[in-house]
This record gives C-alpha cells, structure tokens and sequence, in this order.
C-alpha cells in the first residue's frame, strides 16, 4: 500500500479517536466532520516532502479552493488534534449567533 494511502488511514484513524467523522473526497482530500462544522484537508507534495494542507471553499477566488500548508506526513495524530480545535471554535460561534 502506498505510504500517502497510509498516511490517510492514520489520519482517519486518528479523527475517528477523536469523535470526528471522516468523509473521503477525490484528490487525495479528506473532509473532516464534527456535528454541522467541517474542514477539508488534503496530502499534497511540496519540495520538502508530502504535507497536509488545509483547505477552504473560494471565496477570494472564482472556482480554485485556497490552500495552507499544515503539517507533513506522519504528523496525522497532531493534525488532527488542530482540526479539532478549529471546528470546536466554529461550534463555539454557532452557539453565540
């Protein structure tokens, strides 16, 4: 199996440690789930080797969805940890609104 297919199960497996639910899209994307919050994250290769990146609808641009690089590859458990903490803010919002 391939190391960036490996790379994906760890970070499923560790979403789903963590209460979330992960949803598989094309292109290597990911999209992870807590309640009616999500974020997308995607494995992208860079010059120093595979990344997470996160990933965000366009809304500064036309049809390409914006980008930032997260952490590489084999740091899935701590990905997912920031994601996590990403979508509770979210949840916090929604509440206050």
């Amino acid at each position: 199996m391939s190391e960036t297919r490996e790379a994906a199960k760890r970070l499923c497996h560790w979403a789903d440690e963590s209460g979330l639910k992960a949803l598989p899209h094309p292109n290597q994307t990911i999209e992870l789930r807590k309640g009616s919050q999500g974020q997308h994250v995607c494995l992208m290769r860079t010059a120093e080797g595979w990344s997470w990146f996160w990933m965000w609808e366009p809304f500064r641009t036309d049809d390409a969805w914006e980008k930032e690089r997260g952490l590489p590859m084999g740091k899935e458990q701590d990905m997912v940890r920031r994601v996590v903490a990403v979508l509770e803010i979210a949840q916090a919002g929604e509440k206050v609104s």
